[in-house]
């Protein structure tokens, strides 16, 4: 096995980490977590040009003129989803419950209830925008039957993850860890539960380059993966997204993408949908890594300089 890239996942996801999240209030966490990151991209300019270079793309078409504030703020945004993907794995349930009450709004929540009344299960849809580590917790804190589709960098992670959730209604789907993803998530909505995956996963999409769709003004690729799994299961589908507010407060939003029986475009709407979040809060999406891999246009020109942060 070839070595493991030191990469800002890995920094966060270190093994002392864990032991200090566990411990720790969250704003001391919260600090050590935005200093290590500062610290990281100081001594790392490829990447730090990389991520702006990805902004500026992202803004050109748009006729924006704000990248660098979005790349200010996006970085900010970047090393607070690492601190709340550490919480989730280390803090014990009852404390994430406690928390997600005291600190977050869920508005339109019955959207999600009238599409699980269905009984077909509901195909849950976000992306990698806002406090997306805390939609698992919140739908727990609220008493959903949730199956999860996710990738963890490191086995510890995985195994934290696993350990924390304990009896909690909360299902990991995790292909490292040997699930068959498409099956257990099929199964998941069987069973009549929430089947949660995020429409921006771009190292999962199947991508050619005659099948794209208009998104921020220019082609992108299009993955026609949940239209399959609508069509297989005839679950409704609904987007859910967590914008962070100030002061580690947090508004999610429940919005429908299909109902029961309406199936022929609903990974054109999720696209839709997820465009709509990012254009209106592009500082609170941190994949810009991964950004020219998403577009026909930079095909075969992969950003060297972006690590993974799963």
């Amino acid at each position: 096995m070839g070595r493991q890239k030191n990469n800002l996942s890995r920094l966060f996801q270190h093994s002392f980490l864990f032991f200090l999240v566990r411990r720790l209030p969250m704003f001391i966490v919260g600090a050590i977590f935005h200093s290590l990151g500062t610290l990281y991209h100081a001594a790392r300019p490829r990447e730090r040009r990389t991520f702006l270079r990805n902004i500026l793309d992202f803004a050109r078409p748009l006729n924006r003129t704000d990248a660098d504030r979005i790349y200010f703020n996006a970085k900010k945004g970047l090393y607070e989803h690492y601190t709340e993907k550490m919480i989730i794995a280390t803090r014990p349930m009852f404390r994430i419950r406690r928390f997600i009450d005291r600190n977050s709004t869920f508005t339109d929540h019955a959207i999600l209830d009238e599409a699980l009344a269905q009984g077909k299960g509901v195909i849950l849809v976000t992306a990698h925008w806002g406090a997306v580590e805390l939609v698992p917790a919140l739908l727990y804190t609220h008493g959903y039957p949730i199956s999860i589709i996710l990738e963890t960098t490191t086995p510890q992670l995985a195994r934290s993850l696993t350990r924390n959730i304990g009896d909690s209604d909360v299902e990991l789907i995790i292909e490292s860890a040997g699930a068959r993803v498409l099956k257990a998530g099929l199964d998941a909505l069987k069973r009549g539960r929430i089947l949660m995956t995020q429409v921006d996963e771009v190292d999962a999409w199947r991508k050619r380059k005659t099948t794209t769709i208009q998104m921020f003004n220019r082609p992108m690729y299009f993955d026609h993966m949940l239209d399959f799994i609508s069509q297989r299961t005839d679950a409704p589908a609904v987007g859910i997204y967590g914008r962070r507010l100030r002061n580690r407060k947090y508004q999610f939003i429940a919005e429908a993408i299909h109902s029961q029986g309406d199936h022929p475009k609903i990974a054109e709407r999720a696209y839709q949908q997820w465009e709509q979040f990012v254009l209106s809060e592009p500082h609170q999406w941190y994949q810009w890594k991964k950004w020219r891999a998403m577009l026909p246009e930079h095909h075969g020109t992969a950003d060297p300089g972006c690590q993974d942060i799963s």
